[in-house]
């Protein structure tokens, strides 16, 4: 029965540890879940398809019903990642898919039209998300990219020198059974270009052959209400294959990743109608 009692007091308090290492570095256990009156509105109201209602992280679900939210446009792919062909000496052509094989990685976003809380003003929130089906090879920092051309007439909120209303966050699911690891919400992008674009970074932790990655970036913009037209808008995401992270350049489609014969990006295309 002492054997027991030591065994009981050890487990609990090493939980307890583990409680407070994960606290003091800014991570958490997804638990709190969205309720079915919630998913609904998100499907029935806001436009979401189920399956994007059911990714959305639980506090930006809550913030766009509250906003009033509605998708303007959305969706998601799944892609290879496969073995590249690396150049031969006179071929101009870069690959730029990076050396994991068979794994794939899923891609998508949404842009929104949401309630503007600035007078003749609309607002949109850009949001894009990725997940690993299956481990990189590389854990390393990886980068994903909302851009949109500068001649749109959209424009990054900003103050004190900063680049405000935006989010982007790493997870982890360490043993591949559906228990998400949530790193701390960076709520400053890794690079920013004026009305041009943001990115967000992501340090992906230690893995085994089981773990998955996710991450998302969210980035809100206004566009005054007297203007109008139809853009594109390029969400991307860049992983590096050796050491070190992707970086960014601005251009013509706005900011996104540039590409090099040893990063691997992918894009995802939404349309804007304003």
């Amino acid at each position: 029965m002492k054997y027991l009692s030591i065994v009981a007091l050890f487990l609990f308090s090493f939980g307890f540890a583990t409680k407070g290492f994960a606290e003091e570095n800014g991570t958490n256990v997804s638990e709190e879940r969205l309720t079915h009156t919630e998913l609904d509105y998100l499907v029935n109201e806001v436009g979401n398809t189920e399956e994007e209602a059911e990714d959305l992280p639980v506090a930006i679900a809550k913030q766009l019903i509250e906003e009033e939210a509605q998708v303007i446009d959305s969706g998601s792919e799944i892609m290879d990642i496969y073995l590249p062909e690396f150049n031969k000496p006179g071929q101009v052509q870069i690959r730029t898919f990076a050396n994991i094989a068979a794994s794939t990685l899923k891609l998508g976003g949404t842009v929104y039209k949401v309630t503007s809380d600035r007078k003749k003003e609309d607002k949109f929130y850009i949001y894009g998300n990725f997940q690993w089906l299956k481990t990189p090879s590389n854990n390393l920092v990886d980068k994903m990219t909302i851009g949109f051309p500068s001649s749109s007439g959209l424009y990054l909120p900003t103050s004190g020198g900063k680049v405000k209303q935006h989010q982007h966050r790493y997870s982890q699911d360490q043993q591949g059974n559906g228990r998400w690891i949530d790193y701390a919400i960076k709520y400053s992008p890794s690079n920013w270009e004026p009305s041009a674009g943001v990115a967000g970074s992501y340090d992906l932790k230690a893995s085994t052959s089981k773990t998955k990655h996710k991450g998302y970036i969210g980035q809100y913009v206004y566009v005054p209400t007297s203007k109008n037209g139809k853009i594109n808008i390029k969400i991307e995401y860049g992983h590096k294959r050796i050491s070190g992270s992707p970086s960014v350049s601005v251009f013509p489609a706005g900011l996104s990743i540039t590409p090099t014969n040893t990063t691997d990006t992918r894009p995802y295309g939404l349309t804007l109608s304003y």
